[in-house]
């Protein structure tokens, strides 16, 4: 979520301020009101066809961003004639643009995106050959070791005697000391 943010945010700053602040200088009411379809035919559609086609020639085509500028203008709907048949009209128009500023972004600088990528991607196949062989070696390693300490085990074992228990303690070698303690005691040897 948070690349996505990354990724659309400056795009959404530029497609928000002008959805919201061209449209302020052009309302009905103000000197410049008669040019209204300048901004609403021209200004808002070229922004939205340009940020679109700057966004894909460098993260791809990506449908979910060409909802940012009908999602923009229904806030400027709020204050330009609210709901009417020409801005539901407009609204469409401004999704139809995003995804022809989409199309033209990838006609356009397609091809370097696509270069860079497979550079990327074989730099990555590189890293992954190379960590690969690594690893490969480092297994050869240890199994080499493995087999150096077995037969180091196999030799060490085979010089000491079996005995039934594998904790260092030699219960055997106890018993007979404490036989041998108490046949040299004068107070239990009578």
């Amino acid at each position: 979520m948070n690349g996505i943010v990354k990724k659309y945010l400056p795009y959404a700053i530029v497609i928000f301020a002008v959805f919201i602040l061209v449209p302020l200088l052009f309302l009905e009411g103000s000197p410049m009101g008669k040019f209204a379809p300048v901004a609403f035919y021209f200004i808002l559609l070229t922004t939205a066809v340009v940020t679109s086609a700057v966004y894909c020639a460098k993260h791809g085509i990506d449908f979910l961003f060409t909802l940012m500028a009908p999602i923009a203008f229904m806030i400027t709907m709020i204050y330009s004639g609210g709901f009417r048949v020409t801005n539901l009209i407009l609204l469409f128009v401004y999704l139809i643009a995003g995804i022809f500023g989409q199309f033209l972004g990838d006609l356009a600088f397609g091809d370097e995106r696509r270069k860079k990528e497979k550079q990327e991607q074989a730099e990555q196949e590189k890293l992954m050959l190379r960590a690969k062989r690594r690893d490969e070696r480092e297994k050869l390693r240890m199994e080499q070791e493995e087999r150096s300490e077995e037969r180091y085990d196999v030799d060490y074992e085979e010089e000491k005697p079996q005995s039934f228990d594998d904790d260092d303690f030699d219960f055997d070698k106890y018993m007979s000391d404490i036989d041998r303690m108490l046949e040299e005691d004068p107070r239990y040897n009578p």
